[in-house]
C-alpha cells in the first residue's frame, strides 16, 4: 500500500500522505515481536502510529501547522501512553483525536500573519482528506462503511459550526494562497544505486534558494516552493523517490532529477495549473459573464463534445447551457469503455504515466456513443424546453461514426422534439471555438439562428489552428490510422511536424468537405519544441493584416500545461495582439489516445480590424 500511495498520491498533501504510509510500513517491518512473529499486538500497532506521528515533519523542509502534516502528527502522537484492548478501541480514539485536530486547522494555519482558513470559514482540505482515511477505518470497524459508489461517501462526519454545516461544503485548499508559483509539479523516480534522498533534496533545496547579486547573466531565479519529499520501496525492487514542488519551470525541475533516476522515463510526472484549478473552483478571471451577459438570458442550449473540447472554467460557468455526448476510450487489456466525461484528473495522470512506460503501456482506442446513448443526452437537453444547437464535426461516416450516430439519435425523437434540434457541421475536428461563440450569443440573449450564422462565418472564414506532432505521436497515430500519412513521411526524433490551414482570413470561405485535409496541411518542421513554437507564431503572424488580433485562443495540452503557456508566450514575443485571455487546459482522458505526453495544439479566431 505504501508503494501505491507513493506512486499515485496527488499534490502536496498526497506526497505527505505518502510519507505517512511509507513511515508506517517501515515501523511495522522493523518491529521485533518476540512473542508472535505473524501479527502485531494492538499496542504495538499503536506504538507504530505514535512513532510515525513523530516522523511527519521529515516530509517537508518547512512544516506548516494546520495542515495534513500537523493533523496526522498530532492525532498519532495523541495515542501515546494509552492501553488498548482491541483494534476498534484504538481506531475510536484515533478518529476522535483526528476530528478535534481537523477542527483546529482554521486557528493553526497562518500565512503572513493571517488565519487564512478561519477568514474564509473553512478547514484545510489535505487535513480533511487524512481524516477521511481514519474515518473510513472507523466506519469499517463498525461495519458501517458505505459502498465506494455511494455519492454521499464524502459527505459525512465532522463540521466546524456546532453540527450545523457539512464539511463537504466548507473544505478548502490553501495551496494557492501560499505560493507565488503556478504549476503543482510532481515526479516519482527509481533512484540509481547509491543515490540517497538527502543527496537529491540537497540539490533541489539549493535550486529553491533565491539568486542574489548580478555577477552572472546566466543565473536563474528560485526553482519553487512547497517542496515535499518521501522515499520508499518500489514493487520491482530498489528505492523510489517522490518529490512535489510548486514551480513556474516544471521542465527545469525534471531536468535536475534526471541524473538521479535509474530509468530515462520517470515512474510518474505530473504538472497541474493551480491558477486554472483555483478559477474553476472559485470563479474565473476569464469569465464570459457581464452585467447584461448571463446564462439566464439564454434562449437555447447546446450539445456536442463540450466536456472534452472546453476548459473546466468555461464548463463550470456555463453548466446550464452545455450538454455533452458521451465519448469513450477503450483499453485493450480490459476492453471496458471509460467515459471521458467522468474521468478524474488523477485517473488521467495515472493513465498517461502508464502509457509513457513501455512496460506498462496499453493500446487504447476511442469509441463514440451509440444513437440510444445520444438520444438520452438529447432528451436531457430538450427537457429545459429550449431549442438545442447540436455541434457535429462531420457527417461523413468514412471520417467518423459520430455524426452518423447523432443523425440516427435525432431520428429517434418525436416530431416536435426533432423540430427543436438544429445541427451545425463545422468540419474542423474540434467543437471548442464554435461552442465559445455559441455561448457568447446565448448569454447575450441571441437566438439559435443567430448562433448558427455566427458559427458558420467562423468556420468559413476566421477559424484557424496549428497542430504539432513529435516522433512518438507520429508512430502512435500511424499505427492507429495509417491512411492519415503519405508514404515516406517521417518525423526525426526530437523534431516536431507543424501543420494547419494557411494563415489568415479566407475571404471566399472554404467548403466543409475541404476542411479536414486543409487542417492537416504541412506548415514546416521544428528542430525542437521551442523552434516549432517560434515557427508557428511566425506562421500565425504572417496571416494577420494591420490591426488584426487573435482571440478565442484554445490551447489543449496532454500532461504538460506549462508547454501551452510557453506557446502563448511565443505569440506575445512575436508581437501578436491577443484579445481576451487564452485558455490553456488539459485535454483530459481523450488526450491519452489522441495525443502523447507533452502534446500541445492551438486553435484561434482572427478578429478583423
Amino acid at each position: 500500500m505504501a508503494a501505491d500511495v507513493l506512486l499515485n498520491g496527488q499534490g502536496n498533501s498526497g506526497t505527505i500522505l505518502s510519507h505517512f504510509y511509507v513511515s508506517l510500513a517501515e515501523e511495522i517491518r522493523d518491529i521485533e515481536n518476540t512473542e508472535c512473529h505473524e501479527a502485531l499486538t494492538i499496542n504495538e500497532f499503536a506504538a507504530c502510529l505514535v512513532r510515525v506521528g513523530g516522523k511527519m515533519a521529515d516530509s517537508v523542509p518547512n512544516p506548516v501547522e494546520g495542515t495534513l502534516l500537523s493533523v496526522a502528527r498530532d492525532s498519532c502522537e495523541g495515542l501515546a501512553g494509552k492501553d488498548f484492548s482491541n483494534l476498534k478501541e484504538l481506531i475510536d480514539t484515533w478518529k476522535d483525536i483526528a476530528e478535534v485536530e481537523l477542527k483546529a486547522t482554521p486557528d493553526k494555519l497562518i500565512v503572513d500573519g493571517v488565519k487564512v482558513l478561519k477568514k474564509d470559514g473553512v478547514v484545510d482540505s489535505g487535513a480533511q482528506g487524512f481524516f477521511y482515511t481514519v474515518e473510513g477505518m472507523w466506519l469499517a470497524s463498525r461495519d458501517e462503511l458505505p459502498e465506494a459508489t455511494d455519492p454521499n461517501l464524502f459527505k459525512t462526519s465532522v463540521n466546524t459550526n456546532d453540527g450545523q454545516e457539512n464539511l463537504a461544503d466548507i473544505i478548502d485548499d490553501h495551496s494557492i494562497c501560499d505560493t507565488k508559483y503556478q504549476f503543482c509539479t510532481e515526479a516519482v523516480i527509481l533512484l540509481k544505486d547509491g543515490v540517497t534522498k538527502d543527496e537529491v533534496m540537497e540539490k533541489i533545496e539549493s535550486e529553491c534558494q533565491e539568486t542574489t547579486g548580478s555577477c552572472s547573466c546566466d543565473s536563474k531565479g528560485a526553482l519553487g516552493d512547497s517542496l515535499a519529499c518521501v522515499s520508499g520501496p518500489a514493487k520491482e525492487g530498489g528505492n523510489m523517490l517522490k518529490l512535489h514542488i510548486h514551480t513556474n519551470e516544471p521542465q527545469r525541475f525534471f531536468d535536475i532529477l534526471k541524473p538521479y533516476s535509474k530509468d530515462p522515463i520517470f515512474k510518474k510526472e505530473k504538472v497541474e495549473d493551480m491558477k486554472l484549478q483555483s478559477e474553476t473552483a472559485h470563479g474565473s478571471s476569464t469569465e464570459t459573464a457581464g452585467v447584461e451577459d448571463s446564462v439566464d438570458n439564454a434562449k437555447f442550449t447546446m450539445i456536442g463534445l463540450s466536456s472534452v473540447c472546453l476548459p473546466s472554467t468555461v464548463l463550470a460557468e456555463n453548466a446550464e447551457l452545455l450538454h455533452s455526448f458521451p465519448m469513450f476510450v477503450v483499453p485493450a487489456d480490459t476492453n471496458e469503455p471509460i467515459d471521458v466525461r467522468f474521468a478524474s484528473s488523477a485517473e488521467t495522470v495515472q493513465t498517461l504515466n502508464k502509457q509513457r512506460n513501455p512496460a506498462t503501456a496499453v493500446r487504447m482506442t476511442t469509441a463514440t456513443s451509440t444513437p440510444m446513448q445520444m438520444k438520452i443526452e438529447l432528451l436531457s437537453a430538450l427537457s429545459k424546453g429550449k431549442p438545442v444547437l447540436c455541434m457535429v464535426f462531420s457527417l461523413n461516416k468514412k471520417v467518423s461514426a459520430f455524426g452518423r450516430n447523432v443523425l440516427l439519435a435525432i431520428d429517434m425523437l418525436e416530431p416536435e422534439q426533432k423540430a427543436m434540434v438544429k445541427v451545425f457541421v463545422h468540419g474542423w475536428f474540434h467543437d471548442g471555438l464554435f461552442l465559445l461563440e455559441a455561448i457568447k450569443c446565448a448569454r447575450r440573449g441571441g437566438t439559435i439562428d443567430e448562433a448558427l450564422a455566427i458559427c458558420e462565418d467562423l468556420a468559413q472564414r476566421t477559424y484557424n489552428k496549428v497542430s504539432f506532432m513529435n516522433a512518438e505521436l507520429f508512430r502512435k497515430l500511424k499505427a492507429w490510422r495509417p491512411a492519415m500519412f503519405p508514404d515516406g513521411f517521417v518525423i526525426p526524433e526530437g523534431h516536431y511536424s507543424i501543420s494547419g490551414p494557411p494563415a489568415g482570413v479566407r475571404p471566399d470561405g472554404v467548403a466543409v468537405e475541404k476542411r479536414v485535409p486543409l487542417s492537416m496541411a504541412p506548415i514546416g518542421m521544428g528542430s525542437s519544441m521551442d523552434d516549432a513554437f517560434e515557427k508557428a507564431a511566425k506562421h500565425i503572424k504572417s496571416g494577420l493584416k494591420p490591426g488584426d488580433k487573435v482571440g478565442n485562443i484554445l490551447v489543449p495540452c496532454v500532461g504538460r500545461p506549462d508547454f501551452g503557456h510557453i506557446l502563448v508566450r511565443k505569440l506575445e514575443e512575436e508581437g501578436i495582439e491577443i484579445e481576451g485571455n487564452p485558455f490553456v487546459y488539459s485535454e483530459g482522458m481523450l488526450g491519452v489516445v489522441m495525443g502523447s505526453w507533452g502534446s500541445v495544439g492551438i486553435q484561434y479566431q482572427i478578429i478583423e480590424a
